[in-house]
């Protein structure tokens, strides 16, 4: 007969739930290592660090560059006319990325499936840097708008394949200080380079000149994830311990088996390596290895749609859409409104707007891996060491009232016309909120729905972005329908309900999420450890 390591709880049995912290306070290392030196929880530190540097320069670099065209519109208005920009006009070159990021959601998880995560971020770092190159080099307006949307599509792998990755790289109790501050760190670089930027507004080519720059650190980014990135995708064969059969499931649960003939597909195990480092080494800079299959892709697909249909993971997209819109509002209007009256500030002051915006993305790193970590152990010492995916839930109440206190003092600074640093203040809370709700938003739909995380954060990446990319032509009729006040409440008020609302309702819908599991998530091709 087979058991769980928490057997003795009835509820240990529902994914997303895990023996986590033991009777005496030791926090368990979950999932169980293999001896294999492919499977990346069995790396040392700082090969597991260099992994993750290399990542994190993509994700940094292809966020600068989808955002740059944004801080380049002066010098586009010298080239570009109303004739040339037809049907469109500039502020599509900033508009366009984000549903292509949200494409690119759709894309890179279910291709990681296929192909292994590592090859789908060297195809998404090439395209990258042939994307900039291509934009650097553009005459014509059309052309251009269709480089940067190709931008966008590379960009989509970093946030969402990306979340993946530092999945595999870490045990449970890590993630939270690792996702957190993977968020963290590329939102605070790109944000701290676009500090920076005002001084190319002053030339013809400037647009050019910056895209030109960009280059480097794109193809910087594709060495880098080309020979420190190894492939993560890794699925843990079983196990002996004391002469008992250890398997993994797909939602990453530890189940013991008396004998052979009693565990699951035991036969069916990674190739174990050969006994050469050598040969090994060489290996791991293969460009495609791993045990998927375009199966598992197409399976992906069909549970994007029960994903789309699962109230506890739609509530999330909504929420982080709602998120992104606040964040259209402060980056559509900000420049008009500190270069004018009351403020009239220089290009280089408004700019310090963004390294306010870099503060608020890296302070949320120490506190939300801190909060996150201290409340979830708390809860699940108190329930025998047992850690449920609710308890996750708390982290988004830190983001949700940032995000909405940040917009509300946003809109009514400008509506009052407090001083300028007011402004600041609300940038450095709506960056801090989106690294954080970033942060809570992975952990509770990965831990949650272990069997769905890929699906799932496709679904929460691409609802996003590409609500984001409808609000972006709301906002400017909204303004003038209803100023600044009125509109950033509303939408501060919006994000209050969608959270306040949803928060509670996943918590004590435990009893739902059980449902969910039992009738519909027989396939785990999406799962964090397929089977």
């Amino acid at each position: 007969m087979s058991s769980s390591l928490s057997s003795k709880r009835d509820s240990s049995q529902i994914p997303g739930t895990v023996y986590l912290i033991t009777s005496n306070g030791e926090v368990l290392r979950l999932p169980i290592p293999s001896n294999s030196p492919r499977d990346p929880l069995n790396w040392r530190m700082k090969k597991r660090a260099l992994a993750f540097l290399a990542l994190a320069f993509l994700g940094s670099t292809s966020l600068i560059v989808v955002q740059g065209a944004s801080s380049m519109f002066s010098s586009l208005a010298k080239e570009f006319t109303l004739e040339d920009t037809y049907p469109f006009d500039l502020t599509v070159l900033s508009t366009a990325p984000p549903i292509f990021m949200g494409i690119g959601a759709f894309l890179w998880i279910p291709l990681s499936l296929a192909l292994g995560r590592r090859l789908v971020m060297i195809m998404a770092a090439t395209m990258l840097v042939m994307a900039t190159i291509w934009a650097s080099l553009e005459v014509n307006f059309h052309f251009l708008l269709a480089a940067v949307c190709f931008e966008g599509l590379a960009a989509g792998a970093t946030s969402s394949a990306l979340l993946l990755i530092i999945i595999d790289l870490t045990f449970i109790h890590e993630r939270p200080a690792a996702i957190s501050g993977t968020y963290s760190i590329i939102s605070s670089l790109s944000f701290g380079i676009f500090t920076f930027t005002p001084q190319f507004a002053n030339t013809r080519v400037a647009w050019r000149t910056f895209y030109r720059i960009l280059i480097i650190p794109c193809v910087v980014s594709l060495l880098l994830v080309l020979f420190l990135y190894p492939e993560t995708y890794f699925v843990r064969p079983v196990l002996a311990l004391d002469g008992r059969i250890l398997v993994q499931s797909a939602s990453e649960k530890v189940y013991l088996y008396d004998d052979d003939d009693q565990a699951p597909d035991t036969a069916n195990t990674p190739d174990q390596p050969g006994k050469s480092l050598l040969k090994f080494r060489f290996s791991s800079l293969r460009i495609w290895r791993t045990t998927g299959s375009f199966s598992a892709m197409v399976a992906c697909y069909r549970q994007m749609l029960l994903c789309f249909l699962n109230p506890l993971i739609f509530w999330v997209a909504l929420l982080q859409a709602a998120v992104f819109g606040s964040l259209v509002s402060t980056s559509e209007t900000y420049v008009v409104v500190l270069s004018n009256e009351p403020y009239s500030l220089s290009i280089h002051h408004i700019a310090l707007f963004n390294l306010a915006g870099g503060i608020g993305a890296l302070l949320a790193w120490p506190i939300s891996a801190y909060t996150i970590t201290a409340v979830s152990r708390l809860l699940a010492r108190k329930n025998k060491g047992v850690c449920n995916a609710e308890y996750y839930l708390p982290a988004f109440i830190l983001p949700i009232l940032t995000a909405a206190g940040g917009i509300f003092l946003y809109g009514y600074a400008i509506e009052l016309k407090w001083h300028w640093s007011w402004i600041y203040i609300s940038s450095a809370l709506e960056s801090f909120s989106m690294a954080g709700m970033g942060t809570a938003t992975t952990l509770w739909i990965t831990e949650a729905f272990p069997r769905w995380a890929g699906p799932a954060l496709a679904v929460v990446a691409g609802v996003g972005y590409t609500l984001s990319f409808c609000i972006t032509f709301a906002i400017m009729p909204w303004l003038g329908a209803q100023g600044y006040g009125r509109m950033n409440g509303q939408i501060g008020g919006i994000i209050l309900a969608v959270g306040f609302v949803g928060v509670p309702i996943s918590f004590w819908g435990k009893k739902l999420r059980q449902h969910i599991h039992g009738r519909w998530a027989v396939c785990e091709a999406g799962a964090l450890r397929p089977g």
